[in-house]
């Protein structure tokens, strides 16, 4: 068959495959011949929204600030020229918190110790307590009937001895009652 036939398409060339790199570059890395396709998912952040509240954000805190002078509004009231001088050392004093320590005790009466920090640290009955606090808000200085009270109990002290320290407060015309837990 020296002749070829009209339907019969000769084949092209084949080049020969002459180094590695000829080899990598036709058939790709792994050596196959088909291609891979490209993944159809990506990962990426769509950041136009985040975006987007951040500059809300932005617009709704310059929006609610106030740009202004904020010293220029405190208030400073000076003493009347030959006022008293005790009477402005009296309003000096600095106003500390009165704290009643309420602790569980089998050998103290009514098995509550009650205690107030640096004015009765060794002990008071609790049915002298309103004598106490109103000795203490009428006779001491800086003590009055805003200053806070703290009652400070443990949690074995039972809720009836708690709640009879704050009606002695409060029969001793404090205003500000607070509990307080214990500290640990």
């Amino acid at each position: 068959m020296t002749e070829q036939s009209d339907n019969m398409a000769p084949h092209p060339p084949v080049t020969p495959l002459r180094t590695y790199g000829d080899y990598r570059r036709r058939y790709g890395r792994y050596g196959s011949r088909r291609r891979r396709r490209p993944s159809s998912w990506v990962m990426s952040l769509n950041l136009t929204p985040m975006i987007d509240t951040v500059f809300n954000l932005l617009f709704l805190f310059m929006a609610i600030s106030r740009f202004g002078a904020i010293e220029g509004l405190l208030r400073s009231d000076l003493p009347v020229k030959g006022q008293a001088a005790a009477h402005v050392a009296a309003a000096s004093v600095p106003r500390a918190p009165i704290r009643i320590r309420l602790v569980a005790d089998p050998a103290a009466e009514r098995g509550c110790r009650v205690t107030i920090d640096k004015l009765a640290e060794t002990g008071v009955s609790p049915s002298s307590l309103v004598g106490h606090l109103r000795k203490i808000r009428n006779e001491i200085p800086g003590y009055d009937e805003g200053t806070p009270v703290y009652l400070v109990a443990g949690d074995d002290v039972p809720w009836d001895d708690v709640i009879n320290a704050y009606n002695a407060a409060m029969a001793a015309e404090f205003q500000k009652i607070m509990f307080a837990g214990a500290a640990r």
